[in-house]
């Protein structure tokens, strides 16, 4: 009986003893899991903190970018041309101020601070960091003059040709970084931070420590803690402080090389750890089942085993879906993160453009960037909810109903082809202005949008009428003396006619018919040199619309104002214009005179410099022959001058290139016919040299009598 009771003990014993061990081992194995689960929790908070102001610096850093690409496009950059660009950088980041500091000393503040006198930007850190990486950088924390707030600086060099003439930069206020980014509360007593390299506060709750204390000095317990962050990248790190155990999470910030922290006491972190729940429950009941053991060998022994057989599954099966979520968390903010990084790209890229954007739905206007409004003269709203016709005039400078025109133009572009076209829009005080259109159709979510790209030409087409009217101008001298020479014999005629009356009133032989003869003879002197004042007058007077006029009579007004100069200089014109039918075109009439004109006078210039240095009197004559083809009209003004060597033919027709010398050309003549016939009546001009003649072919398209 004994020996069966003692024997009876032992496997008792057994028992229970294989039992305590196997709840031990299952109690061990739950504490791992809950540590590693509360761990990662910690390290998914500094994660996503790190990650959030990753992309916040990566939004400062394309707009900087942005900034600099605009940069690029201006010249020569000062106050005046780089002002707007700094502006718009402001606008569209978190940034006190942004500035250029450039080679020579010179600082241009986007903000309108004026800087000290002896202010140099050349030694201020942003500068200096800039050129010492020779590309985008962020400075240590610094004073900014400016705000006197603790700031740090984004600073980039400047390259023109390869050659740094300068640095861009920009105040982020250390503050404005806390409200935006670091606002991550963890616990009622954890907190977020950042720190450099070499352990340096750069960003803390307490101000105190920035950039005067290391992380390393906070406790003795975290020395050799900035050596674990440089291996690891990311990761947590346990510490002591006061005797209580603290988590302290961290992460690379990698565009700037600094760890984002974060830490909690480890009581707090067990407790924010919602995923570590039912693993508690599961340590209470493993505690309970532990007591039972004592209690019945029986209970105690299914109980174990069957803890056992669950807490297996159930750990694999928590494992499982806690990898599964953190993908997926995971995946969701990197393609949230990358969103916004796209969107606000795009969003700088619009607003900072040089040309005007609209956006229309239909025939709406929904967006419109800054440089629409600049253009327009107005705000937001009033462009928004308008159309392009609110912002014409009804009419075109070629007559056009801008309604009809844009109807045309937007059907086009509904067919998915691009449209370029000029268009004449009206500024908020009524006045017209000239622009380059580019418009084109786009569809996005199952709509269609319109992309319009306006850009103001107004300066280039005043300048270009300037130009024009200066070249009349300039040859008003000639001009006047060509009209003097014509009127020379007229006025003889009628100063005979005045002296013939006193001669027949003395000889008593004035009668009815001596003063009808004498009254149209005189009247058509007159008229003569009237037409003669009209011709003058109208090549001199701008055309301010174009018009449906006859090739005939344009050559014909062209040739009378040069015939006396040309008589001078012993020069004939033969003139051939078919007669069978009306040659009509469409464009300026009075700058298209002036087009046949000077290619008559540089005509007339090489045949007399070719007659000085060879005698030939076939060699004075010029003809225009006009020509009468399908759809096009052609006019041919042939010389025997001196000709055009091949040298030069490929710069005929380039702005300030002569061959007369400054004292007798400009070498805009033939710039200025070019930029007429082509730009404004979409024609042709070419010219041939050779075979001792030289021909200009101008081609216009023929149009049906107004």
């Amino acid at each position: 009986m004994i020996i069966k009771l003692r024997n009876s003990l032992i496997v008792l014993a057994l028992l229970l003893t294989a039992v305590s061990v196997l709840v031990s081992i299952t109690y061990h194995s739950a504490n791992v899991v809950i540590e590693n689960t509360v761990l990662a929790h910690q390290q998914n908070v500094a994660a996503q903190a790190a990650a959030t102001t990753e992309m916040w610096l990566k939004h400062q850093m394309q707009v900087v970018d942005s900034a600099i690409d605009q940069l690029n496009k201006i010249e020569h950059l000062s106050e005046e041309t780089t002002m707007s660009v700094l502006k718009m950088a402001i606008a569209a980041g978190d940034f006190s101020d942004v500035y250029i500091g450039l080679e020579d000393g010179t600082m241009i503040d986007g903000a309108d601070w004026i800087p000290p006198e002896g202010y140099d930007p050349r030694v201020r850190p942003w500068y200096i960091n800039a050129v010492k990486e020779g590309k985008m950088a962020v400075s240590p924390p610094y004073i900014d003059m400016t705000t006197m707030e603790m700031v740090i600086a984004l600073s980039a060099p400047l390259f023109r040709d390869d050659k740094m003439i300068g640095v861009i930069s920009n105040d982020i206020i250390l503050d404005m970084l806390v409200k935006n980014v670091m606002n991550v509360k963890a616990a009622e007593t954890g907190y977020s931070f950042i720190v450099n390299s070499e352990g340096t506060y750069m960003v803390h709750p307490d101000q105190e420590l920035l950039l005067k204390h290391s992380l390393q000095e906070t406790d003795p317990s975290l020395n050799g803690v900035m050596e674990h962050f440089k291996s690891f990248g990311s990761g947590t790190f346990s510490y002591k402080v006061g005797g209580q155990e603290n988590i302290l999470a961290y992460q690379l910030i990698s565009s700037v090389g600094w760890y984002l922290c974060t830490t909690m006491t480890r009581e707090e972190a067990y407790a924010l750890s919602e995923r570590t729940s039912m693993l508690f429950a599961a340590e209470s009941a493993l505690r309970a089942v532990g007591l039972m053991v004592l209690l019945t060998m029986a209970v105690v022994g299914g109980s174990a085993f069957l803890l056992f057989i669950y807490n297996r599954r159930y750990k694999s099966t928590v494992l499982q879906h806690a990898e599964q979520i953190s993908g997926m968390n995971q995946d969701l903010a990197w393609n949230i993160n990358r969103r916004k990084e796209v969107e606000t790209h795009y969003q700088t890229l619009f607003h900072v453009a040089n040309d005007a954007i609209l956006i229309s739905k239909g025939m709406i206007i929904v967006e419109c960037n800054e440089k629409a409004k600049e253009v327009f003269g107005v705000n937001h709203y009033g462009i928004i909810g308008n159309n392009m016709l609110d912002l014409s005039p009804e009419f075109q400078p070629e007559g056009e109903n801008s309604l009809e025109k844009v109807r045309r133009i937007i059907n086009k572009a509904s067919e998915g082809e691009q449209q370029s076209f000029m268009w004449s829009f009206l500024r908020s005080d009524g006045t017209e202005f000239p622009c380059e259109v580019n418009l084109k159709s786009q569809h996005l979510n199952k709509e269609e949008f319109i992309l319009i790209s306006i850009r103001d030409i107004s300066k280039r087409v005043n300048a270009e009428q300037q130009l024009r009217q200066a070249q009349k101008m300039a040859a008003m001298g000639e001009m006047l003396g060509a009209i003097a020479h014509q009127w020379r014999q007229p006025l003889n005629t009628l100063s005979t006619y005045v002296v013939s009356i006193q001669s027949a009133f003395y000889n008593s032989m004035i009668t009815k018919e001596f003063v009808e003869k004498l009254v149209t003879a005189a009247d058509s002197q007159i008229q003569f040199m009237s037409k003669t004042i009209d011709d003058f007058r109208h090549f001199f007077k701008p055309s301010k619309n174009k018009e449906h006029f006859s090739i005939a009579e344009v050559i014909d007004s062209s040739v009378k104002l040069v015939q006396p100069n040309f008589k001078q200089s012993g020069i004939t014109m033969k003139v051939t214009v078919p007669d069978d039918v009306a040659l009509v075109v469409y464009g300026y009439r009075s700058e298209f005179v002036h087009v046949i004109v000077n290619i008559l006078a540089n005509a007339r210039d090489a045949v007399i410099e070719r007659f000085v240095s060879q005698p030939d009197a076939d060699a004075r004559e010029i003809k225009i022959d006009v020509e009468n083809l399908t759809n096009n009209v052609m006019i041919h003004i042939t010389d025997r001058g001196c000709g055009i060597t091949e040298s030069m033919m490929p710069k005929i027709f380039n702005p300030y290139f002569t061959t007369k010398g400054t004292a007798s050309g400009t070498g805009m003549g033939l710039y200025m016919a070019k930029m007429i016939v082509e730009n404004e009546m979409h024609g042709t001009i070419t010219v041939k040299s050779g075979e001792g003649k030289t021909v200009f072919t101008i081609s216009l398209p023929k149009h049906a009598e107004a």
